[in-house]
């Protein structure tokens, strides 16, 4: 089912029409899109989630339901009491889900619930954006290894440890790519234990007359102000 749910997501086709409207953009794996050990895009359309033939994708995805028995299934998704980009990337994904014959709903909470129910379990299907201060991606990924704080998936998966101790300790950057990519394929394709919607594209408006701001990558980064000032 969670293989399903990813299928019928349509990535390349949504990502453009809801940028327009969220601060979201790149449609990309685990690993920060352009990064030196992120998934080719041929590679990256091999994965469940990100086949270029989204009807191809969706049939599938219906077949798994009907195969597991679960062709009328109801999610509900968990989600931050935030609009950008969180709940209008969960309408979106409520609507992706009804092509495939899934009826979900949306549960929306503030944030403390939200964190307290990701961390007690008491969700079906949950809406979280990992943030980073840097593009670090062998840190990055972390938070989908067994025994991570960041693993609300709670599942034990000892081929995935032992892949990503091998990634680590990989010291030819070509060979570590590839591991990489095999690691992503593993948690978001063959086990499906996570995936990645969209990536966020950070948008920070201000008036033309401040000087001296530089806009960071992440919401950790940069925020000093003491470089910054009002020309005007």
């Amino acid at each position: 089912m969670r293989r399903a749910l990813t299928l019928a997501i349509d990535r390349w086709g949504g990502a453009p029409a809801l940028a327009k409207i969220a601060i979201v953009k790149t449609p990309g794996g685990i690993v920060f899109p352009g990064s030196p050990l992120a998934a080719k895009k041929e590679d990256l359309q091999q994965m469940a989630g990100f086949w270029p033939d989204i009807e191809k994708s969706r049939a599938e995805a219906k077949r798994l339901l009907k195969e597991a028995g679960a062709e009328n299934l109801q999610v509900e998704l968990l989600n931050r009491d935030v609009d950008q980009p969180y709940k209008y990337v969960g309408i979106w994904l409520i609507d992706q889900w009804a092509k495939i014959g899934v009826k979900a709903t949306q549960k929306v909470v503030p944030t403390g619930p939200w964190f307290q129910s990701m961390r007690s379990g008491q969700f079906q299907v949950v809406h979280y954006p990992i943030c980073r201060s840097t593009v670090n991606p062998l840190l990055d990924v972390g938070a989908y290894l067994p025994g991570s704080d960041e693993n609300y998936g709670y599942y034990d998966d000892p081929e995935e440890a032992a892949l990503y101790e091998k990634l680590l300790h990989e010291s030819d950057p070509a060979k570590q790519r590839a591991l990489m990519t095999e690691f992503e394929k593993l948690v978001m394709d063959t086990q499906a234990h996570a995936t990645k919607v969209i990536w966020w594209n950070r948008i920070v408006p201000h008036r033309s007359y401040v000087k001296g701001w530089k806009i960071s990558p992440s919401h950790f980064l940069n925020q000093d102000l003491s470089t910054v000032w009002l020309d005007k």
